[in-house]
């Protein structure tokens, strides 16, 4: 029998037979812990049983995982959950073309919760690039916390090679790579040197607002004015998103730190959400416009194909976020290019020269430029291949995840690993490019200089099936830019500019070139 007094008096138990008994006086709370555990009292041949295939899962586990790490290529450890990342800089690329110099030309490291393999070489990235199984995106896109709709740019499988037939009809069918979109692009390129001559003030802000209108053409059908409140705006937005984002950031490796780091107003991952969401806004006000059935711009082709599907692949946030995508990647890219471009134009003179010499023979000094012109200037896109190449802009490819098991070469790639294509190291390989940090535009030139050669190791744009799909449109820009501007003017500056950058979306000048555009 088990007698209770009141609460915090003393009992005792005695155990006769069945009883329990107790010369110590417990405190009630002791008791029920007792009372409790013979209640829930488990059978020993249960726990031995649990024990036993607890350590089962914990061997099968530990052989796994020393199996997936032995299989994978060789590189450096990293600490628990966080990896390798920790020790990652702003210049990542740099990073990784030092460890591969130490591992190899493909290497391994984890990254956050992902095994990474980094390719350096251009023997294994040719044969990456080639390779289906390396087509996918992460799982959770580059923006896990942020972005809740996956752009094309971020998705994988059926979905993304769906968005990217549609988009590479549509933007065929309103103009890329059509002598109308190359009128309006000259026109644009008028005014913009219109503008130029007048206030030659920060060249990057006004490349913006100049390359920019030529995506918004394809996009919204129309541009806007530099002064334009909206567009105004919106490049600013441009500008932030830019500069804080990065492809091999935080949300990509370590997408559950995301949202803590939001709260806490880290890695700039505020400035990323409030740029999306402001040009999110700015996209939906475009969206109202184009409601009337014609097909004059890529908002028009995807609304027309979402009408007449019956599923959900193709939808208003989807369209948004490819549009935003868009806009920002052809933006940027193209107009960071030019800025590297009119540095090299005003450090090497002689260059600036030579081009404009080939200017004045080809097309004169009233007649705009068109791209046909290229064919006899060898020179001009000499010295265009030759600032992408040096400056690498996108210096890192957008990240691959291995939809199953595969391999690069001769090494293992596991499934649902990441791969990087480390552009920066092909660049500047001493075994593809003489003298690769010294600049100079004619290593691409042929012995008479008559004729330019772009090997398959210069890849801007990246290549293969998930290639840039305005590679074609951005080198129709950089060639007519060039040529306008320096039909035009003599770039210089009363300065020393400074050629150290800074890594972001793409590799920026750090600080703002001080140039002069002086009319010829």
């Amino acid at each position: 029998m088990i007698l209770l007094t009141k609460y915090h008096k003393s009992i005792k138990l005695i155990k006769v037979h069945d009883q329990f008994h107790c010369t110590e006086d417990l405190k009630d709370q002791d008791l029920r812990e007792m009372l409790l555990l013979d209640y829930f009292s488990v059978p020993l041949p249960f726990i031995y049983l649990f024990l036993s295939l607890s350590i089962i899962w914990i061997i099968k586990y530990l052989f796994k995982s020393v199996k997936r790490i032995y299989s994978l290529p060789p590189g450096p450890f990293g600490f628990p959950i966080f990896g390798y990342y920790p020790f990652l800089k702003d210049h990542s690329y740099i990073q990784f073309d030092r460890l591969s110099k130490k591992y190899g030309p493909v290497f391994s490291l984890k990254l956050g919760q992902y095994d990474t393999i980094v390719v350096c070489d251009w023997d294994n990235l040719k044969d990456a690039f080639a390779n289906d199984a390396l087509l996918a995106r992460p799982a959770k896109g580059f923006l896990s916390g942020i972005e809740n709709t996956l752009s094309i740019i971020s998705m994988s499988g059926d979905a993304w090679r769906e968005h990217r037939r549609l988009s590479l009809h549509v933007l065929r069918n309103v103009g890329l790579g059509k002598r109308e979109m190359e009128n309006l692009i000259s026109e644009e390129i008028h005014q913009f040197l219109y503008s130029l001559e007048n206030d030659a003030n920060d060249l990057s802000q006004r490349l913006m607002q100049s390359v920019s209108n030529n995506i918004s053409l394809m996009l919204f059908g129309h541009i806007f004015d530099y002064d334009d409140p909206d567009k105004v705006a919106i490049d600013e937005s441009l500008r932030d998103y830019c500069q804080a984002f990065q492809f091999s950031g935080i949300t990509s490796y370590l997408p559950w730190l995301t949202k803590p780091l939001i709260a806490l107003g880290k890695a700039n991952l505020k400035i990323i959400q409030k740029a999306q969401m402001h040009l999110n806004d700015f996209i939906s006000k475009e969206l109202f416009k184009h409601q009337n059935g014609k097909v004059e711009n890529y908002i028009d082709g995807y609304l027309n194909v979402q009408s007449k599907r019956k599923d959900q692949l193709f939808n208003n946030a989807t369209l948004k976020r490819n549009v935003a995508t868009f806009f920002v990647a052809g933006s940027e890219t193209v107009a960071g290019t030019l800025t590297w471009a009119s540095m090299y134009l005003v450090k090497y003179p002689q260059y600036q020269e030579r081009i404009r010499l080939e200017i004045k023979e080809v097309i004169g000094t009233e007649k705009r430029p068109d791209f046909s012109d290229r064919l006899r200037m060898p020179f001009t896109l000499a010295f265009l291949y030759e600032v992408q190449r040096i400056e690498s802009i996108v210096a890192t490819n957008l990240i691959r995840r291995a939809s199953q098991d595969t391999k690069i070469g001769p090494y293992n790639v596991p499934k649902d690993s990441l791969v990087l294509f480390n552009f920066w190291s092909v660049h500047h390989d001493p075994k593809l490019w003489s003298n690769p940090d010294k600049f100079d535009p004619n290593r691409f030139l042929t012995e008479n200089g008559n004729k330019v050669v772009k090997p398959p190791y210069l890849v801007p744009f990246s290549a293969g099936k998930r290639a840039c799909p305005g590679e074609g449109l951005a080198n129709v820009e950089l060639f007519l830019y060039t040529v306008g501007i320096l039909q035009r003017f003599k770039i210089k500056s009363d300065k020393p500019l400074s050629f150290e950058a800074i890594n972001g979306l793409t590799r920026r000048p750090k600080y703002k070139p001080d140039l002069i555009f002086q009319r010829v």
